[in-house]
């Protein structure tokens, strides 16, 4: 490690070039860029440790899992459990000899100072960039699943996966898929807000992806509440926008249509791929748009700074430095962060997966004394007995067709799942 070549103009320019930086990439308080900077209220901690982190926010847990696993983050086998500090979020870009040749050159040239400062300070720009977009990832998987992954930034190939935990009866499946043309959206958003409504949560705001959305543009149970708020009765009906859908949100359910079409871009060992930031098939409703804090603490660089390295702060968070080496003779700007988004009420937040309807894959045969279910066979009273043990209502009747008590089974919360498949008895 050793001084910027250019420590003079870096000196002058560095802290007020990534405040700058940092207010392009973010936005202003009152229109930030960012979702996290919208939806989680800043709380600095002392200590940045898994134990205070559980301690503060008690569903909170985390465990080690790899972090480029094609698995779905969920079930991902876990390593260990965390331990120990919370990693940092780090980023950093290095110029090369030959860049720093073409630097030296226009420092030589009085007439070009203005573009030697410019590409001096490009990747200020950069890490600050890519700092704000790893916290915004995190945040949009967490928010929408339950669950996010965090890199971490000293051990390579692990990521950190923090588990908000869910209560499992705010978490419900459909009777059939949103990607069905016979499904039914509005029955199932009308069932979580019943489900809400009777634990005293009053949501107000339904989030999805833009997939999700295009799905139900076309449903026909969506078109015609459209159409009915219109005083309109027939069928055919266009495909709605999006601007119509969230019309019949707003005006029919007293709910607040929030889209989200984000795609996050990754770079390494010189190959950029990319990833979503939702996760896949999931509604959310909330009962507003505040769910949670982004917890902080002060990096040890900050107060232990090093003579060689010229510093900035462009927010209570974001630490970026810039420093040299001379063996190759190279420039570095480096980005770091002690940060991590964390959900709170989450007894407020009710999940709907658009895609799970898990009963309805198992072919029954009508009339007969069983019912599959999983691909296991299953005495149809103790079925119908444990629906109703799990709605705690007698909701199944002997009568009901097995595609009735899929449906059912469908629509049930994860909580309800555990107690139908506690009294369940095998046929055989």
């Amino acid at each position: 490690m050793a001084k910027s070549i250019f420590q003079d103009l870096v000196s002058k320019y560095f802290p007020t070039t990534a405040k700058y930086f940092y207010d392009k990439v973010n936005g202003s308080k009152e229109e930030p860029k960012y979702l996290h900077d919208e939806m989680l209220d800043e709380e600095f901690s002392d200590d940045m440790t898994y134990a205070s982190i559980s301690g503060n926010f008690t569903r909170v847990t985390a465990d080690v899992v790899s972090f480029d696993s094609p698995a779905p983050i969920k079930t991902r086998g876990s390593l260990k459990m965390a331990s120990g500090d919370i990693p940092k979020m780090a980023i950093k870009y290095v110029l090369d000899e030959k860049q720093m040749n073409t630097l030296i050159n226009l420092s030589n040239r009085k007439d070009r100072v203005k573009e030697l400062i410019k590409k001096i300070f490009n990747d200020t720009e950069s890490v600050i960039y890519g700092i704000k977009e790893k916290i915004e990832q995190a945040h949009l998987l967490g928010f929408s699943g339950g669950i996010t992954l965090i890199e971490d930034a000293l051990n390579v190939g692990t990521g950190i996966r923090i588990n908000y935990n869910i209560p499992k009866d705010n978490q419900f499946g459909t009777s059939v898929k949103w990607s069905d043309a016979n499904s039914k959206p509005i029955d199932d958003i009308n069932r979580i807000l019943e489900a809400a409504k009777s634990t005293g949560q009053t949501p107000n705001t339904i989030w999805m992806d833009s997939k999700i959305a295009r799905n139900i543009l076309n449903n026909d149970q969506v078109k015609q509440m459209f159409a009915f708020s219109l005083n309109f009765v027939g069928t055919n009906v266009p495909s709605l926008s999006t601007t119509q859908l969230a019309d019949v949100f707003s005006r029919n359910l007293n709910l607040t249509l929030r889209i989200i079409d984000r795609t996050f871009f990754h770079e390494k060992d010189g190959k950029r791929t990319s990833s979503q930031g939702w996760t896949p098939n999931m509604v959310v409703f909330s009962t507003g748009t505040k769910v949670g804090a982004l917890v902080y603490s002060k990096l040890a660089e900050s107060t232990f700074k090093q003579p060689q390295v010229v510093y900035a702060e462009p927010n209570n968070y974001i630490l970026v430095k810039k420093d040299g080496t001379t063996d190759p003779v190279s420039e570095r700007t480096a980005g770091e962060a002690l940060v991590i988004p964390v959900l709170q009420n989450v007894e407020s937040l009710f999940y709907l997966n658009t895609e799970e309807d898990t009963a309805s894959k198992d072919t029954q045969t009508e009339g007969d004394a069983v019912y599959l279910y999983k691909t296991v066979s299953y005495t149809k009273p103790s079925v119908i007995s444990a629906i109703n043990s799990a709605y705690e209502a007698n909701k199944a009747k002997s009568t009901n067709l097995d595609a009735t008590l899929a449906k059912y089974i469908d629509e049930m919360s994860e909580e309800q799942v555990l107690i139908f498949e506690g009294n369940i008895t095998p046929s055989v």
